[in-house]
């Protein structure tokens, strides 16, 4: 079955294709515009994505979510309402995270990181001082001093990881706490549909707009962190409603802004159904499902079960090459 005889039964008539795309443009060249940089849309996108869509892990968790959603029969927008995502061969919904969430998740990743920097200091400040020792045979002088910098590193190195490991327990254990959600969603991709929703982030499930795909413009806008370095998100755009959504659930800002460009391929492809999903581990279970997906498959003779076949080395591997290349992307 072609792409095109799936449109006519099971796309809808808004699903996207390129052609729609290039259509529009044409129709609206000077269209509105907002700060930042303009990417580019694809005529036939590349199989691409972010680093984080290529993790090992996205196969247990895709499959966990899916025995979730069979176990307790859901469909559709149910899916995220007992899911509290939805990402599959029809959708992508990401989470709706409270402010709650995001606080414990920079807390973690504060943990992690001030843990690791408290050692290294402490490893450097030793050897220093054992050099300085050697040097002035002030052993003893350098002696004590080392286990002062240990009295003063080690609790605040151990506070560090309390944080960060309490953090992943309480994620592995009490998902509820660590990953407080919304009752309703940001926003949403239809590759059934070929429609983008933007929801209201303050009331629950009420759409501010809903437009085909291919009306929105992409942009990568810079911001700077707390120490002045330029971090990038990926913005979509509806120039005629005005109105702007950030995809920052489903693609975390980054000083990477080839990462992004990277997410912006994998979102065209998602959502093109002239071609197969993105072939990223994540999306495996569900490939059999998208027409279009499982005749290109079959044509190509790809092994069902591809990414699940793999140790978690080979995907790692696969991983830090995508990323080495979209690093390079602008």
């Amino acid at each position: 079955m072609s792409a095109k005889e799936n449109l006519g039964d099971y796309y809808a008539d808004t699903a996207y294709t390129p052609t729609k795309r290039q259509q529009w443009e044409e129709a609206n060249p000077e269209r509105d515009t907002i700060i930042g940089s303009r990417l580019s849309w694809s005529r036939r996108t590349q199989d691409n994505g972010t680093n984080e869509e290529y993790g090992y892990n996205n196969i247990a968790i895709s499959q966990n979510w899916e025995s979730q959603r069979v176990e307790k029969g859901l469909e559709d927008d149910g899916i995220f309402d007992g899911l509290k995502t939805h990402y599959n061969h029809q959708v992508i919904m990401p989470p709706n995270y409270k402010a709650s969430a995001h606080f414990l998740f920079m807390a973690m990743a504060i943990g992690k990181g001030g843990m690791y920097l408290s050692l290294f200091v402490l490893a450097v400040s030793s050897v220093g001082l054992f050099l300085m020792a050697i040097f002035n045979g002030r052993i003893k002088d350098s002696f004590i001093a080392a286990l002062g910098m240990a009295e003063l590193t080690l609790p605040i190195a151990l506070f560090l990881m309390v944080l960060w490991k309490g953090g992943e327990w309480l994620a592995k254990n009490k998902p509820n706490v660590i990953y407080g959600t919304r009752k309703g969603p940001l926003w949403q991709a239809n590759r059934k549909t070929g429609l983008f929703t933007i929801y209201d982030p303050k009331k629950a499930w009420e759409k501010r707009l809903e437009a085909p795909f291919w009306e929105y413009d992409a942009f990568l806008q810079s911001s700077p962190d707390t120490q002045g370095s330029a971090t990038y998100s990926l913005i979509l755009y509806h120039p005629s409603q005005q109105i702007r959504q950030k995809l920052d659930a489903q693609f975390p800002p980054t000083k990477m802004p080839g990462e992004l460009v990277a997410a912006w391929q994998f979102l065209q492809r998602y959502m093109d159904v002239s071609q197969p999903l993105p072939d990223v581990p994540g999306l495996e279970i569900h490939r059999h499902k998208d027409p279009t997906t499982a005749a290109a498959d079959e044509r190509k003779g790809r092994n069902p079960s591809y990414w699940r076949d793999m140790d978690e080395a080979s995907v790692k591997k696969i991983q830090e090459e995508k990323y080495r290349k979209n690093i390079r992307l602008r």
